[in-house]
């Protein structure tokens, strides 16, 4: 008895052993099937929204250069009848490598996309169909010399409706050849089967194949004869007798991990320990507590058969975690190439291990793979906006290879193939691992080269249309005056000259900005700078404001006398333009509190009012030129949206700045900051280039501001 229970024990030790076995080469299988699987998934994604053969053709021949070669043969489109293009009832490209001879190109070919084939009504279609989009894999087939498995999936519009099916040939002699290096025994044999009984690889194929020969069969194969014939074939060898089989799955496959393993090898530990358990049993009855040991025996089978269920189970949980990471994996990529803006990966070592679709068609490559960044460089050296060549080490990538995050930078290329100048605005950020240490580099830029081109013509066309402007304003306002002087007109007559000679006024302040504008913007703004007292400067806007707002009291409260170098028409331009807004924007009667303060190096001028304020979405854009923030709502009061984009600039260009803080419905707080002179009696010196001064500044009733 006690003898009895001991041998059961090893013996399924022994199996629990051959299954691991198994269960080894399921998961060496898995693994090359993996990779297959996430490129076919990325295929699905990427081929969703694509509507031209052009962009089919080349998604293919991209996906197909990103697969491992050893092991895809060729990948397939084939789109739902009708569901392609208008007049295209079937449209199924295929593309594959041409193996017969080295560095051959990619092929494709569309010599299945008739309607002899009919691939809708073929059964891997049908089969990827009905299961959604599950990844299927067909029984094997045998095709130009080459035994292929297929996998398949559905992929679907943005609808969710189904648009084709994109399929992936395997090649199964790799397979075979896991198989036949897993098979490390003449006892032991395992082998591999489909899930209709087609033998997918045997490490004896050969003698397989010559006794379907004897049988007047002719199977150009392994794939073509089935788990019947292997029986057949044993039987007939005697290989069928006193051996043990186990069989495993491969996941998400349905193919199966035979082993088939003899008696004398795996139970050889069994009989050789016979003699011992045939002792200890005769120690048991005697006494010796030999039922320990047995027990012992019993635990380490139970042990391994519990590491077994163990691996099973986190084998079933890496495939989980793996299916979702593809998903993810798939879903980025789609993101990528979809985007119109060009994407690219670095690595520590400056290779390019990413390029999505936009950036190959800025650089007028199809493929980036084993492109290295400095080669690029060398290649394509980009200049400055001012017509200079940038230091390797001062491209973005580079830059964010060392940490830095790079945001809008502006360069120009010289690109292929026509060797157009392209201008290019690039944001790079490192890619940091774990640790935080930076292992890759990420950069995104867009052709800018129409933006700033427009941005220019609109710049001249504003300057050239304001200077031909200023010409017949002039004349008009001089023979208006002209009029009124010499002619002694009606007094109606009189008022409507006068209303003309204002117009011309507005008109010609209107042009002035719209000069100023242009001229900010291209870099070309000069000023006459002198010292200037800024209280005096506050208290002459402040008069102006008063004298164009009569209704709103300007307070201007008592503060320290400071100096600033600047330009007097234009510091007066911007405090005007400031003030003018503050009353503007008020409810009559209420005031506006002007204030003078000194802060270490700086001057500050505060100018608060009680109006009808600015929401937060809108105080980001008040700066931006032709910008108004009341456009279009009861508070409108008209203008170009200029007023707030020239006193920021001309701010800047005194080296000074400018804060608005505001709340809808509570009023306006804006300080205007500028460098502080130091305190003694200055005397008046030119300091800049030489430049025309700027005319008083005269409200022309634009809603820039607050």
């Amino acid at each position: 008895m006690f003898e009895k229970r001991a041998r059961h024990g090893q013996e399924q030790e022994a199996l629990a052993q051959q299954t691991a076995r198994a269960h080894e080469l399921a998961t060496a299988l898995g693994y090359p099937l993996h990779a297959s699987e996430q490129l076919l998934d990325t295929l699905a994604a990427l081929a969703s929204p694509i509507q031209g053969k052009h962009e089919v053709e080349d998604l293919l021949r991209r996906m197909l250069a990103s697969g491992p070669t050893h092991m895809v043969y060729g990948l397939g489109l084939w789109f739902e009848p009708g569901q392609f293009e208008p007049g295209v009832h079937y449209m199924g490209p295929y593309v594959y490598q041409d193996r017969s001879r080295r560095g051959a190109p990619q092929v494709i070919t569309y010599d299945w996309s008739t309607s002899s084939y009919d691939y809708p009504r073929q059964g891997w279609y049908l089969l990827a169909s009905q299961r959604g989009g599950l990844i299927t894999v067909t029984e094997p087939y045998f095709d130009l010399d080459q035994t292929y498995v297929a996998l398949t999936r559905a992929f679907f519009d943005d609808q969710g409706r189904q648009r084709g099916v994109v399929s992936l040939d395997l090649t199964l002699p790799m397979i075979g050849e896991v198989v036949r290096q897993a098979n490390v025994s003449p006892a032991e044999t395992l082998y591999l089967v489909s899930p209709q009984g087609a033998l997918i690889a045997h490490p004896r194929e050969k003698e397989l194949l010559a006794w379907a020969h004897k049988r007047g069969r002719s199977p150009l194969s392994i794939a073509e004869l089935t788990l019947e014939d292997l029986q057949a074939w044993e039987r007939e060898h005697g290989l069928d007798r006193e051996r043990r089989t186990t069989e495993v799955r491969v996941p998400t496959t349905g193919w199966r991990v035979f082993a088939s393993t003899t008696e004398d090898m795996l139970f050889s530990d069994v009989r050789r320990e016979r003699w011992l358990l045939v002792a200890l049993g005769v120690l048991l009855w005697m006494g010796l507590g030999a039922s320990g040991m047995v027990m012992a025996r019993s635990e380490r089978t139970r042990a391994l058969l519990r590491t077994l269920a163990e691996r099973q189970r986190q084998e079933e949980e890496r495939r989980r975690l793996l299916a979702q990471v593809r998903r993810r994996s798939a879903e980025l990529q789609a993101i990528i190439e979809s985007m119109v803006e060009a994407v690219m990966v670095v690595d520590a070592e400056r290779n390019i291990t990413l390029a999505n679709r936009a950036a190959l068609a800025l650089f007028g490559y199809s493929s980036f793979e084993g492109h290295r960044l400095d080669t690029e460089f060398q290649e394509h050296s980009p200049q400055g906006l001012d017509g200079q060549e940038l230091a390797f080490e001062s491209l973005p990538l580079l830059r964010a290879l060392k940490g830095e995050e790079v945001i809008d930078t502006e360069f120009v290329l010289t690109l292929p193939p026509l060797n157009r100048m392209r201008v290019v605005r690039v944001n790079a950020a490192p890619i940091r691992d774990e640790s935080g240490l930076v292992v890759a580099a990420v950069a995104v830029g867009r052709d800018v080269t129409q933006a700033i081109e427009l941005e220019r013509l609109q710049s001249e066309f504003v300057k050239m249309a304001a200077h031909e402007l200023k010409t017949p304003l002039a004349v008009m306002k001089s023979f208006a005056q002209l009029a009124c002087r010499t002619a002694h007109p009606a007094p109606v007559l009189r008022r409507q000259l006068e209303g003309i000679s204002r117009g011309a006024d507005r008109m010609d302040r209107v042009v002035r900005t719209l000069l100023d504008a242009s001229q900010l913007q291209l870099g070309r703004l000069h000023f006459e700078k002198k010292e200037l007292r800024l209280r005096s400067l506050v208290e002459t806007a402040a008069a102006l404001t008063a004298a164009h707002h009569p209704r709103h009291p300007i307070h201007v409260q008592p503060g320290p006398d400071a100096w600033v170098l600047g330009d007097r028409a234009r510091l007066e331009q911007v405090l005007s333009e400031l003030m003018d807004n503050a009353a503007r924007y008020s409810v009559a009667g209420t005031p506006v509190e002007i204030a003078l303060t000194v802060d270490g190096g700086e001057v500050e001028v505060s100018i608060r009012d009680e109006g009808i304020g600015i929401s937060e979405e809108q105080r980001e854009r008040l700066f931006e030129r032709f910008y108004r923030a009341h456009a279009g709502t009861p508070h409108d009061r008209g203008g170009m949206g200029l007023g707030l984009y020239l006193s920021r600039g001309l701010l800047l260009l005194h080296g000074g700045e400018v804060e608005l803080e505001s709340q809808a419905g509570k009023g306006t707080h804006v300080r205007v900051r500028l460098p502080r002179l130091p305190e003694q009696q200055p005397v008046p010196e030119v300091t800049s280039r030489q430049a025309p001064t700027h005319p008083p500044f005269e409200p022309d009733g634009e809603a820039a501001g607050p």
